[in-house]
């Protein structure tokens, strides 16, 4: 039975037992069970089948037992449970995957032991090294450090590889990631194959054992641990209500205030994750391309020219929270320090190149927390690179690289000429540079602070691992998940509280996940504590989903709060207007003039309203006001030449059109319209230049003929017949 099969057999069982059909599901496990020689599964699947005929039989006879929807509830998860065994005993009998593979040598839980045994000895027989001169034992200190890695890596791979989790066996990981004689760093390591051994082979033990170092007194264990629950729970979102156990071990998490304002923080920074293609498109695309054709970025700083003023109708409210800047733009550098500020991983497309050294062979190495003591890596720094002082210490300290990134910069270290290496071991950075280091330092300082860029490290760690990693083909990946909380069943009662909601809402309505959003805020919104702008962004929400009916509900209500707000008023505006409701439209713009009677968007908006319902003299005189008070907006000159067409005054608009021609880069509307101004004015050959010229935007034949028969209304009404039109679209073919 090959790859394919076992994962066809898999996949039909877990459809069958999520279309609830247990009987179905059972049967089919039978099947896929002769022949192997795992006898714990067997005789776990024995004892399945058996208690599951019992409860049928006890049912048939109308025996009343009211431990049956339990029952019921515990044989589902367990079906699910032995199908992944299943699949993954089959898997291991020939796959020449490395998961299988590693199964094949680690078979046993006992493995572990072994490992730990010589593990923990090469801990002592390294202190003793420590204790003696360097000269005397360089020798041995390196034979020993290079075991401490080859037993580490083992014993994670034992753990990863552990399929089928017992009490015992949960409490013997715990106790190890409880040891302190076990280096800090080392533990991290290990509660990494938790997760990973847990998204290859569920098991309910992994995600209990994940919550009870959740709430590890060592915040680098504590954060890994709960990212790790975080991705595995959402993963198995559909089976975790089966499990007891582990709804027992979230309801005692959710007791701990600690652990649920870092899930908060975990939701944000997995969130953020969707953010790094787009990052890492921009900053090769947009951001480094322009910083190197930038000539003042040859100047010793940075020099930053606030971009001029950006002409914009208004989109999100400028009155909300503080996580919506007022400029949107403010030039490119600013982008991405705005982006490293919020924690955002803004170098994956720097480092992702640099992920095919030796290290990165070795599984377990993507998950270690970064150790300048590494053998890889620890004769190529200088000795003083942990004080900070120079510039490759200042990055193998910030918080701003992941741990995945800090050891691709080393190894890329290692290849750096002589001289420019001196530089990097030598060079202080400026007083300003100091400054900045010392803040992020000091901002740092707390605990939770601390805590926050753990999670965030390990997060890009991760990330990178399945989008880089050798080894990412034999995961499914999380992050091609929404990774949204509020929608498993399991986690969203962890973050049901107001401020964890509220925050996931802003967040999504930030990114531009409307619809996410929207969700979020229905959740929230049952609170009854939602305010004018929780409104104001709830109907912007359902805006930007095309339901503008829900939309200007939601404005209605925000305008009940908070009466005569410019911005409320103007979307409801737009929403009736988009609906094609303009006389409605017409009033609530009406109304916002009041507030603002030289808005020029909103002027315009509002004579654009009036033109659709052919009321042209009360469109002029706005469109006129705009154009005086901002001269030369393209806007408003298309709106008076068009408006000036529909309404016969040619010569008006033939002027209109000529300034907008004389401006740079016109648009194709503008070539079409003035084309359809010249064919009234009998002037053909001017018509078709122009046409010809719309075409020369980008546009085919085909779209320049549609767009003319999409105007035929107001071709004919200003005097062309149709035979006319269907001859004047032959002619440009």
């Amino acid at each position: 039975m090959d790859d394919k099969q076992i994962k066809e057999i898999q996949d039909k069982v877990i459809q069958f037992l999520d279309n609830n059909r247990l009987k179905q599901a059972i049967d089919t496990l039978g099947t896929d069970i002769d022949n192997l020689q795992d006898w714990d599964i067997r005789t776990r699947y024995n004892e399945l089948q058996t208690a599951y005929k019992y409860m049928l039989e006890y049912m048939r006879m109308n025996m009343q037992d009211p431990e049956r929807e339990r029952l019921y509830d515990e044989l589902v998860g367990r079906c699910y449970i032995i199908n992944d065994l299943i699949a993954a005993s089959r898997a291991s009998e020939h796959s020449t995957k490395v998961y299988s593979q590693k199964c094949r040598r680690y078979k046993t839980l006992e493995s572990i032991d072994t490992i730990l045994i010589a593990f923990k000895e090469n801990i002592a027989n390294l202190e003793v090294t420590r204790m003696l001169p360097a000269d005397e034992c360089k020798k041995v200190t390196e034979q020993l450090q290079q075991e401490h890695e080859r037993l580490l890596s083992q014993i994670w791979e034992a753990v990863w590889c552990s399929r089928s989790w017992t009490k015992s066996y949960a409490e013997k990981t715990i106790s190890i990631l409880n040891d302190k004689e076990i280096g800090l760093n080392d533990r991290a390591t290990i509660v990494s194959a938790i997760t990973m051994g847990a998204l290859k082979c569920f098991e309910p033990l992994k995600a209990t054992t994940l919550c009870s170092i959740a709430t590890n007194e060592e915040t680098l264990l504590a954060t890994r641990a709960l990212t790790g629950l975080v991705i595995v729970l959402l993963k198995n979102d559909t089976r975790i209500k089966y499990y007891r156990e582990i709804a027992a071990a979230l309801e005692t998490l959710q007791e701990n205030s600690t652990c649920m304002n870092r899930l908060q923080t975990i939701q944000i920074q997995l969130l953020r994750c969707r953010e790094t293609q787009k990052i890492d498109r921009k900053m090769r695309e947009e951001i480094i391309p322009a910083m190197m054709k930038n000539p003042k970025l040859n100047n010793e700083k940075f020099s930053i020219d606030i971009l001029s003023e950006i002409e914009q109708d208004e989109d999100k409210n400028p009155e909300w929270a503080k996580w919506i800047d007022k400029d949107e733009i403010k030039g490119k550098i600013e982008e991405m320090a705005k982006w490293q500020f919020e924690g955002a991983d803004i170098y994956m497309s720097t480092f992702s190149q640099l992920k095919n050294f030796p290290f990165f062979g070795e599984m377990t190495n993507w998950f270690r927390p970064f150790d300048t003591n590494v053998p890889a890596i620890a004769d190529l720094l200088p000795s003083n690179v942990e004080g900070g002082k120079t510039l490759i210490g200042a990055i193998c300290a910030s918080p701003f690289f992941c741990n995945s990134d800090k050891y691709s910069f080393c190894f890329t270290f290692k290849q750096v000429p002589q001289e420019q290496r001196d530089m990097l071991m030598g060079q202080i950075p400026d007083e300003g540079e100091i400054r900045a280091n010392e803040e992020s330092v000091n901002a740092a300082s707390t605990k939770e602070k601390h805590a926050e860029t753990e999670s965030n490290q390990y997060i890009q760690d991760l990330y990178r691992f399945f989008k880089l990693s050798n080894y990412r083909h034999e995961f499914s990946d999380p992050f091609s998940t929404s990774l949204n909380m509020l929608e498993s069943d399991s986690l969203s009662k962890l973050i049901n509280n107001n401020e964890a909601i509220l925050r996931t809402f802003h967040y999504l309505i930030e990114k531009e996940y409307y619809s996410e959003a929207y969700k979020a805020g229905v959740i929230y919104e049952k609170s009854g504590e939602g305010d004018a702008q929780f409104y104001q962004e709830m109907g912007f929400c359902m805006q930007k989903e095309y339901n503008y009916n829900a939309a200007i509900d939601y404005y209605t209500r925000a305008d009940i709060i908070k009466p005569d707000t410019l911005w409320t008023l103007r979307h409801i505006a737009q929403c009736y207007r988009l609906q094609g409701e303009l006389e409605k439209a017409l009033g609530y713009y009406r109304i916002a003039e009041e507030l603002a009677p030289e808005n020029i968007s909103l002027l315009l908006q509002t004579g654009e309203s009036f033109a659709a319902t052919k009321r042209y003299e009360e469109a002029f005189a706005r469109f006129y006001k705009a154009e005086f008070l901002k001269p030369g907006s393209r806007r408003a000159l298309r709106a008076i030449a068009w408006c000036s067409f529909v309404t016969g005054k040619d010569e008006q608009a033939r002027g209109y059109y000529s300034r907008l021609l004389e401006m740079p880069k016109p648009g194709f509307e503008d070539y079409l319209n003035a084309a359809h101004v010249e064919w009234v004015c009998q002037d053909r050959n001017k018509a078709i230049e122009l046409y010809n010229k719309a075409k020369e935007c980008g546009k085919t034949t085909d779209e320049i003929a549609g767009h003319i028969m999409r105007d035929k209304e107001t071709l004919l009404a200003r005097g062309i017949s149709e035979k006319e039109l269907l001859l004047l679209r032959d002619m440009l073919y």
